[in-house]
């Protein structure tokens, strides 16, 4: 005899989404981004907007890397991002935003976010960087700060480091551009205007370009994370980087294509768990290390074939260096 299947169930009978206990819904939108539940989650009925304002939910706030964040206008976004800290109830540890952030918007976090740990923005240039600084001075629970896309001058990096010396990690992406480059067709067009230009002192050019280097290395000496890609600096900010930061953990210098990796610094590298690069042209070259633990190898990826060869020709790289080099398939920093 076969078996009768059992019917469906009628679709008036389906459950009724807006009864299902606030524990439960809470655990569903821990699923859910920061945007979502904002603009989707909390308008469904007021069972899930109640659920929706957990400050359990809030301890992380990410508005970054969402089509809204590119669609939105700056004061819209912003008024989210205030909703989303006060529903925080002062229990907010993280809070990583894109482009839109203000000022105005840093003093908010400031007066209700005391527990803050972690702010990273990325491409927010509405902001100066004293208000950051404030940010920084009054999150005595800080650890981590992100900048990137943003050019802040060395006075931030000091004063961040004053402020907060302890901060562990430090990440302040740029979109790299050959500073010498420049410099040639600045001085090109002054001289066909019939200009003068006045050649800069070598050690004057490095302290400039090595700025921002040396705050970091002169006041944040806890870091154990650094991400400085892009940047102008050169082997000599780097050294100044590895003495003033001796607990880094990972160093990540890719696109820093002025940077001139000599024995000295290979062998330094070693002592980091992570390290990263610069270069378009992909090479692998291995070198033996010792250390406390034996012989390391260290694979250095990353490294600018055309960088070591040009500086071969002016006598700063051995040959036997660039006969190492092996060049791998080109890809995008």
């Amino acid at each position: 005899m076969e078996a009768v299947p059992s019917p469906l169930p009628d679709t008036d009978s389906d459950r009724d989404w807006s009864e299902l206990p606030v524990d439960a819904l809470s655990a569903i939108f821990t699923k859910l981004g920061t945007v979502e539940i904002l603009m989707g989650a909390s308008f469904v009925c007021h069972s899930w907007l109640a659920a929706s304002k957990s400050p359990e939910l809030w301890r992380f706030v990410d508005m970054t890397r969402h089509k809204v964040i590119f669609s939105k206008r700056t004061g819209i976004l912003c008024a989210m991002a205030k909703a989303a800290i006060d529903r925080s109830d002062g229990q907010i540890e993280s809070f990583w935003a894109q482009k839109f952030v203000t000022g105005e918007l840093l003093d908010y976090i400031v007066r209700r976010a005391s527990t803050l740990k972690s702010i990273r923005l990325v491409a927010c240039t509405f902001i100066q960087w004293q208000s950051l600084a404030m940010l920084a001075a009054k999150c005595p629970l800080l650890e981590e700060i992100e900048c990137s896309y943003h050019k802040m001058p060395a006075d931030f990096f000091k004063c961040v480091g004053r402020v907060r010396p302890n901060l562990k990690r430090l990440r302040v992406h740029m979109h790299y551009f050959d500073q010498d480059e420049l410099e040639n067709e600045l001085i090109k067009h002054v001289l066909e205007e019939g200009g003068e230009v006045f050649e800069e002192p070598f050690e004057q050019r490095e302290a400039r370009r090595n700025a921002d280097a040396f705050a970091i290395a002169e006041n944040m000496h806890e870091l154990r994370l650094l991400q400085i890609a892009g940047h102008n600096l050169t082997e000599i900010g780097v050294r100044a980087i590895l003495d003033g930061c001796p607990h880094l953990e990972c160093l990540d210098l890719s696109s820093c294509h002025d940077i001139y990796v000599d024995g000295q610094l290979q062998a330094r590298f070693a002592m980091i768990r992570h390290v990263r690069l610069p270069g378009l042209m992909m090479v692998t070259a291995q070198i033996s290390v010792p250390s406390v633990r034996g012989s390391l190898w260290l694979i250095f990826s990353e490294v600018s074939l055309a960088l070591c060869l040009r500086r071969w020709r002016w006598g700063m790289v051995p040959m036997a260096m660039t006969k190492s080099l092996r060049p791998l398939t080109p890809v995008s920093t």
